[in-house]
């Protein structure tokens, strides 16, 4: 969701992980399954999920049902569902989504909305800093890149918060790799914007991975993710999810 400015290399409009009031979440013991990792003398947790079949992946919609991910995850049959991009105050995507055939929002011009994920009709995974010219499958807009062409990207920001953090990876097999981050104390919350580069470089280091790209999706109270040992719920509904079934 829209909630403050930040400045990446100029200030504009941006998203924020959702501040909306938290509804109650049942919740199991938070560190169970999480890993710890350690950058720049600060702690956190994450989770990874690697998708050997990622021509099966689904991005589907959520923009106007509102559901919660359980209910999500079981109509869907996923064995792995993670919340997508963001959305606006009018509850629409914010920037360039196209699934099942249809268009629901044309790209928009933005530094900060700078990362394209997309599926293309040969069924390969891109994460790209410009929206692809052929036909897709399944894309969307997000961001801000936070690694490209190997090395992590500077961050420059008017404002920045601690918020959970969804991320998706590309390593240099071309394997596709989610990831939840927190802070080692709390599910609820994580690193900074300005940080999460070099912890998602040292994250692909712990688990003897080289990410290529990666890019920041919808984070904070408006995320989800959900495997076959963990379920890290959503505090506020989410606009759209990536779901395996």
């Amino acid at each position: 969701l829209i909630g403050f400015s930040f400045l990446f290399f100029f200030k504009e409009g941006s998203p924020s992980p959702s501040t909306e009031k938290k509804t109650t979440v049942e919740t199991d013991n938070f560190r169970q399954e999480m890993k710890e990792v350690v950058s720049q003398e600060k702690k956190f947790l994450f989770l990874d999920q690697k998708i050997s079949r990622p021509e099966k992946l689904v991005l589907l919609p959520n923009f106007g049902k509102k559901l919660p991910s359980i209910q999500l995850s079981q109509e869907n049959n996923c064995r792995f569902l993670i919340n997508g991009g963001f959305y606006d105050q009018q509850d629409q995507p914010l920037g360039w989504f196209f699934t099942q055939k249809s268009l629901f929002k044309k790209e928009i011009k933005s530094t900060l909305l700078n990362g394209f994920f997309f599926q293309n009709e040969s069924g390969e995974i891109k994460i790209e800093d410009i929206s692809p010219s052929a036909p897709v499958v399944w894309g969307l807009q997000t961001g801000p890149l936070l690694i490209f062409q190997n090395q992590p990207v500077r961050l420059k920001l008017a404002r920045d918060e601690q918020a959970r953090r969804m991320v998706v990876a590309l390593n240099q097999k071309d394997e596709l790799i989610f990831l939840v981050i927190t802070n080692s104390d709390s599910l609820a919350i994580g690193p900074s914007l300005t940080d999460l580069p070099a912890v998602v470089k040292k994250i692909g280091e712990e688990l003897k991975e080289e990410f290529k790209t990666a890019v920041n999706l919808d984070g904070g109270t408006a995320s989800a993710f959900i495997n076959q040992a963990k379920k890290i719920k959503e505090y506020t509904w989410i606009g759209s999810f990536f779901c395996l079934p």
